[in-house]
């Protein structure tokens, strides 16, 4: 299997997609091609290398310069880097990376072609820089952080991951089924009536939804893939491998097929929610869903990649994991909470009911 890297047609540098510019940016001289340019330069250089010269000469087993050479090794794919010659691991789902040795960004065009071709790419938005002030401002305000978490130093193992999404899409026509009590009271000189009087209360509803995403990949946690949604897709582009270089990438390896049932569970709570907005509560007193049907047309699902930063902080010898949505900067993960600060908290307020409580007491024995 080879990979794939793209290289500066100025200096031969390795290329990197910049999240900054939104266009692949040399290291080496700064040098700045957008995707359009590159494609079409990668065209012409590939329309050329394919047609082989016919020189008869013995097979050079290294390898041409940018093709990695896989091997097994100990159950796993190992490549060597064309760059430095460092073993590179890979697991089955890893679709880009980089060189441990030389850091040089890799595609391994193998793990992105065929039914594995993503339909769609978000690109990064947000660099290494921005995701640690996002991660600081999301902090901010939390008093009962121990002080010092969110520091700089304690932030490890951050790498930006586009991460492989089912996108489903579809019409839908259903309704939805309540029970509802509207209760009257009144009284004479001598009894007090209720009057309770039930309803069935119907809505109907037809909508589109466009773009609904469950992860891919067994790796990712389902949970922080969730809690970092939404991603904006009208920002989505069509796939180009360029996209990768300078990240991490996996390819799906949860089937549509799999993904299709929390695809339809979203899409029905979701039309629910939007059906129970349109019920007038303060025309009930109480109002039970009892039943609801869903009929989706037009079903559509699509293959993307889109960008998640993942990092852990280390902190008194525990590691916290975080997701942040790589598009909006949005943060999923769970905070520790400073024991001694809770307790001085929570102490303060007791204190201060119980002085409330106390003046209480006194005005109404007055």
């Amino acid at each position: 299997m080879s990979t794939k890297g793209y290289k500066c047609p100025c200096c031969g540098g390795n290329l990197v997609f910049s999240s900054e510019i939104q266009k692949l940016r040399c290291p080496s001289c700064g040098n700045e091609i957008d995707m359009d340019t590159i494609r079409q330069y990668a065209e012409i250089v590939e329309s050329v290398e394919e047609q082989k010269d016919t020189f008869d000469w013995e097979e050079d087993s290294r390898g041409s310069q940018g093709e990695w050479k896989a091997r097994e090794k100990d159950g796993r794919k190992v490549y060597t880097c064309p760059s430095c010659g460092g073993d590179v691991d890979a697991d089955q789902t890893t679709a880009a990376t980089k060189c441990p040795y030389c850091d040089s960004p890799v595609i391994l065009p193998g793990q992105v072609s065929g039914e594995f071709h993503p339909d769609l790419i978000i690109p990064f938005q947000l660099d290494q820089d921005a995701v640690k002030e996002v991660f600081k401002e999301y902090c901010k305000g939390k008093k009962l952080l121990p002080r010092g978490f969110w520091s700089e130093h304690n932030i490890k193992e951050i790498t930006g991951v586009y991460a492989p999404f089912w996108m489903f899409s579809c019409r839908a026509k259903g309704a939805v089924i309540y029970d509802a009590e509207k209760i009257k009271k009144w009284r004479d000189d001598y009894y007090e009536y209720t009057q309770s009087d039930l309803y069935l209360v119907t809505r109907e509803g037809d909508m589109f939804f466009e773009y609904v995403p469950v992860d891919g990949s067994v790796e990712l946690d389902d949970t922080y893939m969730e809690a970092i949604e939404p991603f904006g897709m009208e920002m989505a582009e069509k796939f180009e491998e360029g996209y990768l270089s300078g990240y991490e990438a996996f390819k799906y390896d949860v089937p549509k097929e799999k993904c299709r049932r929390r695809a339809e569970e979203r899409i029905k709570s979701s039309f629910e929610d939007t059906i129970n907005q349109s019920v007038n509560k303060n025309e009930y007193q109480t109002i039970i869903q009892k039943s609801s049907r869903i009929d989706c047309k037009n079903g559509r699902v699509q293959y993307a990649l889109l960008p998640v930063w993942t990092f852990n902080v280390k902190y008194k010898d525990k590691t916290y994991s975080y997701a942040v949505n790589g598009q909006t900067g949005k943060v999923a993960g769970n905070l520790p909470v400073d024991r001694g600060v809770f307790w001085k908290f929570a102490l303060g307020v007791f204190a201060g009911s119980s002085v409330i409580i106390y003046l209480l007491m006194i005005l109404l024995l007055l």
